[in-house]
């Protein structure tokens, strides 16, 4: 398998971990990485974690690992922050604080990071890895130590499927993938988008896992799902502006949980692709692990 390939791997094992499961996997990550000197924490008595999951106390790392995909952006702030504020209220001389999520970080938390809190905080070096980094730093590891950190992946070939993607064109096309999947695997996109479309793809992603999350709870309402159907075609208009395409299918009996007897279920799978002038593509199709 080549590096592209096992990274994407990885990208999935990572997206499946949810609370502590994620935590644990963050600190088998920084006992890999920091060797005799990091620390997991966990919250205990009346202080808690002290906004702080784990840390380096000869090198001065912090961590916070939090697994936001599906979180409410502004939620994700106020955690961003109040962890950041937290720790260094708690803790002396912090060099690095460090956020590990499971999640592409939104623009508006790239923001929040880049405009307030790196220029309130100019002494510490404030990172945020999404899962991007942490499946990047991750796959170039010894693969006895990627075994060790992700717990579920094997030294083995695993198998693949190849799932059809169908062109995404309005709300009505979209709406049952979003409402019909327990689960998500990390999307598809250009290589070279500027910042601008990034921002639009960041948002359009978090659009469809938040209307994905409420699918259940509108469903009985026709004129509900109308509106959300609505909303979702003015979000692909808005990509289709900027030349680009999304592309999306599920797929079924999906691992959505680590361990030898996982949980299966229905998981969503996109691709956004840049549109050429004068090629006209109905499908795509995408490579996913086999369970």
């Amino acid at each position: 398998m080549d590096q592209n390939s096992f990274r994407k791997l990885v990208e999935g094992q990572l997206l499946r971990l949810e609370g502590n499961a994620f935590q644990d996997c963050m600190d088998r990550l920084g006992l890999v990485l920091y060797p005799g000197d990091y620390q997991p924490v966990r919250a205990a008595g009346p202080k808690g974690d002290t906004k702080n999951d784990g840390y380096c106390p000869k090198a001065r790392v912090f961590f916070a690992a939090h697994a936001t995909r599906g979180e409410r952006i502004d939620k994700t702030k106020a955690k961003i922050r109040g962890d950041l504020e937290g720790c260094l209220q708690e803790h002396r001389d912090v060099r690095v604080w460090r956020f590990l999520t499971n999640d592409t970080v939104p623009g508006e938390v790239d923001q929040l990071i880049d405009n307030e809190l790196r220029p309130l905080h100019p002494s510490v070096t404030i990172e945020v890895w999404g899962i991007k980094t942490l499946a990047d730093v991750i796959s170039k590891l010894k693969q006895e130590q990627i075994d060790r950190i992700t717990d579920v992946i094997t030294v083995d070939e695993p198998e693949f499927e190849v799932v059809v993607l169908d062109h995404m064109k309005t709300g009505r096309d979209l709406w049952p993938i979003l409402s019909g999947c327990m689960g998500w695997l990390p999307h598809e996109e250009p290589d070279d988008c500027t910042d601008d479309e990034q921002d639009l793809i960041d948002s359009a992603v978090q659009a469809f896992q938040d209307w994905s999350d409420i699918s259940g709870d509108i469903e009985s309402s026709r004129s509900s799902v109308r509106d959300a159907q609505r909303s979702i075609t003015a979000i692909l208009e808005d990509l289709s502006e900027k030349k680009l395409a999304v592309y999306a299918a599920t797929t079924d009996d999906y691992p959505l949980t680590g361990g030898p007897s996982p949980s299966l279920g229905t998981v969503a799978i996109f691709r956004i692709t840049r549109v050429v002038e004068g090629q006209d593509t109905p499908t795509s199709s995408r490579p996913v692990r086999a369970p």
